[in-house]
């Protein structure tokens, strides 16, 4: 991956906007117009069509330059589009429903210095529904789970140009989906780096596509285009189960002998191929426990259920070794989120009891 620019000053960032012409579009431009980032500029592909209204050169700041569209595009059309177009270093994307919060691109280009070799950099994002509540979307990245779910919006990441220019761009058989495609793509060539901030704002259940919260979900759609990116890489995420796999075992086995520094070890090495896998990480916790070392065991163990926060077995887990800590406010906390996952996971529920205030 390239390094900052240092003589030509900061690397350039393009701003794609997907736009159909809805009211929203004023905002989310205002948005961008917003940004301190000292070198933006936003490409606005006219999705809608030949009647979508003439837009200024300039967003704030930034330059504008439409993209005009002879015919209607859908969402990978429009994305694609926008990337032939874009000419920054790096690439992003904002709905003409969503909105970039303040500093949010200078936020995501700033953590480049602490992972100088990612090529995509990514954050939570602030989902926000039409009946007023607010819920943070996103986690760090795992690859496992990105095969099996998608936990990244397009808004919350920029990524490398050169990751389009070496082949990544959105399938346009997926009417929707095609951004976890996309960050499925971009997952061949690059690594992630997840920054701990909320900076991008989704209207989670507005517009009309089906993938999104609320009264912008269809289950049907959703699972009929779900099951075409799984297909598509089923081959590569049982390859990459196929390399985890053997490490795991052999480090369960140096665990279960007492070989705490080659289990650990066999831990590493699956993490290595397959970064923060939650599985190798719940026995890396399991091996630092059995070694002494408890405060970092729990550190393993949150991320774990951070990647994979669904799983009430991790999330019990985590509540093992707050309790082994003295935490009990927390192990409770744990053992009541895992039994929020499955009511029946009689562990969680035996100990919950042993902890009852």
């Amino acid at each position: 991956m390239s390094e900052p620019k240092s003589a030509t000053g900061p690397d350039s960032v393009s701003v794609i906007v997907r736009s159909t012409a809805r009211p929203s579009l004023g905002a989310a431009l205002a948005s961008i117009a917003t940004q301190d980032h000292p070198r933006i500029e936003v490409v606005v592909v006219a999705a809608s069509g030949p009647n979508h209204p003439a837009l200024p050169d300039r967003c704030g700041p930034h330059p504008l330059r439409i993209v005009p569209c002879a015919l209607k595009l859908n969402r990978p059309a429009a994305a694609n589009a926008g990337l032939d177009a874009a000419t920054g270093d790096w690439i992003t994307f904002l709905d003409d429903d969503d909105v970039l919060l303040p500093g949010h691109l200078s936020g995501l280009m700033a953590a480049r210095l602490a992972a100088p070799d990612a090529g995509v950099i990514h954050c939570w994002a602030r989902a926000v529904f039409a009946d007023g509540s607010v819920e943070r979307f996103g986690q760090p990245f795992s690859l496992t789970q990105l095969y099996e779910r998608n936990f990244l919006s397009l808004s919350t990441a920029v990524f490398e140009r050169t990751l389009a220019e070496r082949g990544c761009r959105f399938d346009e058989a997926l009417a929707i989906h095609e951004d976890w495609d996309m960050f499925l793509q971009l997952a061949q060539h690059t690594t992630f780096h997840f920054v701990q901030r909320a900076t991008f704002q989704w209207h989670a259940d507005a517009g009309g596509s089906g993938a999104g919260g609320g009264a912008n979900h269809d289950d049907a759609t959703f699972a009929r285009y779900r099951d075409l990116v799984y297909a598509k890489w089923a081959s590569h995420r049982d390859a990459l189960i196929d390399r985890v796999a053997p490490l795991l075992r052999a480090a369960a086995e140096c665990a279960r002998q007492g070989d705490h520094a080659t289990a650990e070890g066999r831990c590493r090495d699956a993490l290595a191929i397959s970064p923060n896998d939650p599985w190798a990480l719940n026995l890396l916790a399991s091996v630092q426990r059995a070694a002494g070392r408890g405060p970092e065991a729990r550190r393993t163990q949150e991320l774990a259920v951070a990647v994979r926060h669904q799983d009430p077995a991790l999330v019990f887990n985590l509540a093992l070794l707050c309790r082994a800590q003295g935490d009990i406010a927390m192990a409770r906390r744990c053992c009541d989120r895992a039994l929020a996952l499955d009511a029946d996971f009689t562990p969680a529920r035996k100990v919950r009891a042993e902890l009852a205030a």
